[in-house]
């Protein structure tokens, strides 16, 4: 589960190539270019100029085509044919931006089957009673998944009237709060980040397992931004699993994903076998307590030992509430992103703050 966040995400990809004189565009690191961005920022007090400055990059370079001029305008000279741009950032940005395209056409595919809320009348959801979501009452709780909508497009929502933005407290038209969004798929951002940043090179016979796939959102980010030979999802819910297979089949992903219409604890040899587990808090708001401190307890005794854990949120965070007879440090320790300054338009705090890496001990 992942509470969205009100604010709206600022995307620097591209940026770098707008600001300063020519002779430093050129040479312009990612910490040069966020330090230009910031600056321009900063000699814009007014926040509705501000506002439209940012809604014009996202819409003309991120969302839209820029237009070429703009890349280098006149009286800028073309860059010294003696300066190349290394080929590893040129790969990264390509990369991400290429993935990142066809996660949006897969998202676009997804909102043309599912409803507005992404749950299926034939899922049971269970509001958890302890923990950090035990606030998530039902009546001012809105399901609103963040590989279909990213934040903008919830703005456009609420713009329209689709989705509230608060609900009553009392029945008066004063007293309010903010109604809570909260999604149980991982972002496109997030997707990028796990795949980019937090986990090391995945190497070609690596084997990852997503617990509880649902629309196979990890599966997908897997499959574009790794060359993992299998990518397995595991979902209880055959309805979700036809969903998965639909897109699987659109895009020709079959030759190296795999969706099991199963329960986890039936698929022990699978387990066994993942190098990468990625649990994205597949258990609170589907399975009862009991249910659960059953299957981490499964997991604890079926995953390898050296096998990498992706989790959202941590793992101290997920057993807390739990009584599952053992703390998570008896079976895993946490290790630190491998690459975090990687060049990606990230909202670093909300994208990645919740998502941990382990390795089983």
């Amino acid at each position: 589960m992942r509470r969205l966040k009100s604010h709206r995400r600022l995307h620097l990809l591209l940026v770098l190539f707008t600001f300063g004189p020519p002779a430093a565009v050129w040479s312009m690191d990612l910490k040069g270019a966020q330090e230009a961005f910031l600056a321009v920022l900063q000699q814009i007090p007014q926040p509705e100029t501000r506002k439209a400055f940012l809604t014009w990059i996202d819409e003309t370079w991120i969302r839209g085509v820029a237009p070429t001029l703009m890349v280098c305008p006149p009286p800028c000279p073309p860059p010294p044919t003696t300066i190349t741009t290394p080929t590893t950032t040129n790969t990264c940005t390509s990369d991400y931006s290429s993935g990142d395209t066809k996660l949006r056409k897969i998202a676009d595919d997804l909102r043309e089957i599912m409803p507005l809320n992404a749950i299926l009348p034939t899922e049971q959801i269970t509001f958890p009673s302890v923990g950090e979501n035990a606030d998530c009452d039902p009546s001012h709780t809105l399901h609103v998944d963040a590989f279909l909508y990213d934040e903008d497009m919830v703005d456009e929502l609420c713009d329209t009237g689709e989705l509230a933005r608060n609900y009553c407290v009392d029945c008066s038209s004063h007293n309010t709060q903010p109604i809570t969004y909260i999604s149980h798929s991982a972002s496109r951002e997030r997707l990028a980040y796990v795949f980019r940043a937090l986990l090391p090179p995945i190497p070609e016979d690596t084997i990852l397992l997503d617990i509880g796939s649902r629309l196979g959102a990890v599966l997908y980010g897997a499959y574009i931004y790794s060359k993992c030979r299998r990518i397995v999802g595991v979902e209880i819910n055959p309805d979700l699993c036809q969903v998965q297979q639909t897109i699987i089949n659109k895009y020709q992903f079959q030759d190296r994903i795999q969706v099991l219409n199963s329960d986890i604890q039936d698929q022990g040899e699978v387990v066994r076998a993942a190098d990468i587990i990625c649990l994205n808090n597949v258990f609170e708001f589907f399975i009862p307590a009991a249910v659960q401190a059953r299957i981490w307890c499964f997991l604890r005794s079926n995953t390898k030992k050296g096998a990498l854990l992706v989790t959202i949120p941590s793992l101290e965070d997920s057993l807390q509430y739990i009584d599952c007879g053992f703390q998570y440090h008896e079976w895993a320790r946490e290790i630190s992103p491998h690459n975090p300054n990687i060049t990606a338009p990230f909202d670093f705090q909300s994208e990645t703050s919740e998502v941990k890496l382990y390795q089983v001990i």
